[in-house]
């Protein structure tokens, strides 16, 4: 009766150590697992939105003023989700694009506003500006695209929060030299960053010579800290200064320590432009601030304001930023001060001998070098935003409004469509150009005729 048993027990052996036996049931588990993970890819994917189409945008434009590339004349310029894609004639545009027939205007970068309030929100525009606001489409008619606000760089989208911040500003640090005192206050403090730096590149020679015991120099933190980011190049000084003496205090401490200065105001800084030049300055300038510049009757040295200010810095190669006295929109019925005349700003500027290449730029291409988003802003390039403002005529003649002001590749602003402007020289309404020399008068300039 044993026998059968023990064979019993010897078959099942055999079996279970068969190899395709024993595999059967791990394998039915990973083909259980391998269907549970194809459904749950395909459900996932059932519930992923399709990526939308391109957004295409074109302007058939009659001249394009890059900036960068001189102007362009009869070209079209494509954009594909907000970026500038192709600049070029009889280019092929893809079906469904948007396209803005301008060939017998002006193509203009978005102008840049260096400093503003009251257009976006404040801490994060995303959650505090007012997409709509009457501010917002004010700049926008005067074909600003992109402002400084506080700590953050916004866009003007009208209607909609995307693209609208374009990321924060650069960090700057506030000098102030205002007594006697603050000045002794920041050169100890300076003197000891100096120190504090010296110490640690001889730290850094010990260790090279093998000197493993050499004491390492305390970690600078809180204000000294900024002042050694400031001296090592990775932060910029700024400070308000328009008088020769607050400028060449400014200069001396930039000339002894050795960092990157950013002047606002500089309302005096023609009289000393050649050593400006030499520190390496930028300026932001108000071609018509004259409030703090007075002319110094007891002085033989240039002193006082001059309309000539910008032209003679920018010929002795020192960038500048140009704003407007006020960074706000005035509605109180003063106008001439605020962003609503940003390009008039620079025709002063022009007025004074600066050039009109030189203008534009100071409204683009500098104020977004100034902010470090000179990759994406202020001038018109294929790989940069499709911010344009587009005009009848020259962008720094007062008779001229924008038409359309376009920000991220859409129309944000359209004069014939806004109730601001629109009667103000319509679209469709030919009129005679009024005369080229208004004010002043000049003896070239034609006379009105005398009325009877």
């Amino acid at each position: 009766m044993k026998t059968p048993h023990l064979a019993l027990c010897a078959l099942s052996t055999l079996l279970l150590s068969s190899p395709a036996l024993a595999q059967r049931g791990p394998s039915r588990a990973a083909a259980a697992q391998a269907a549970a993970k194809k459904a749950a890819e395909a459900k996932k994917k059932a519930e992923e939105k399709p990526e939308p189409p391109p957004r295409w945008f074109a302007v058939h434009a009659g001249q394009v003023h890059t900036v960068t590339q001189g102007v362009l004349r009869d070209v079209t310029i494509l954009s594909m989700n907000g970026r500038i894609h192709a600049i070029g004639r009889d280019l092929a545009l893809p079906k469904g694009t948007e396209v803005l027939d301008a060939k017998d205007k002006r193509v203009y970068p978005g102008l840049i506003a260096y400093n503003s309030f009251g257009i976006v929100g404040g801490g994060n525009p995303e959650d505090s500006t007012d997409v709509f606001g009457l501010n917002l489409v004010i700049a926008l008619s005067q074909g600003i695209t992109t402002v400084g606000a506080g700590n953050s760089i916004a866009k003007l989208t009208y209607g909609t929060l995307e693209g609208h911040v374009v990321g924060p500003r650069p960090t700057l640090l506030r000098l102030r030299l205002s007594g006697a005192a603050n000045k002794a206050r920041l050169r100890a403090d300076l003197d000891k960053v100096r120190d504090h730096q010296r110490e640690l590149r001889e730290h850094q020679l010990a260790l090279k010579r093998g000197e493993k015991d050499h004491p390492a120099p305390k970690k600078l933190s809180g204000k000294l800290g900024a002042y050694l980011a400031m001296l090592q190049g990775s932060v910029w000084a700024t400070a308000k200064a328009d008088s020769r003496r607050d400028l060449n205090e400014l200069v001396t401490f930039a000339e002894t320590y050795g960092f990157r200065l950013l002047i606002e105001g500089g309302a005096e800084a023609w009289t000393m432009a050649p050593r400006l030049a030499r520190v390496g300055c930028r300026v932001v300038i108000n071609p018509r601030g004259r409030d703090n510049a007075r002319e110094d009757s007891r002085s033989n040295r240039p002193s006082g304001w001059t309309i000539e200010n910008a032209k003679i810095l920018h010929q002795h190669g020192i960038p500048l930023t140009i704003v407007t006295q006020s960074g706000g929109i005035g509605l109180w019925g003063l106008a001439g001060n605020d962003l609503f005349t940003l390009s008039l700003e620079a025709g002063f500027a022009i007025r004074g001998g600066l050039p009109q290449s030189a203008a534009l730029e100071a409204l683009t291409l500098q104020p977004a070098r100034f902010m470090g988003v000179d990759d994406r802003l202020g001038s018109i390039e294929v790989g940069k935003d499709m911010d344009l403002v587009v005009l009848k005529g020259d962008l720094f003649r007062y008779t001229n409004l924008p038409e359309w002001t376009i920000v991220n590749g859409r129309i944000a602003y359209d004069k014939a469509k806004d109730t601001l402007l629109k009667h103000v020289r319509p679209r469709d309404l030919k009129q005679p150009e009024p005369p080229v020399i208004l004010w002043p008068r000049r003896k070239d300039s034609a006379q009105p005729e005398k009325q009877d």
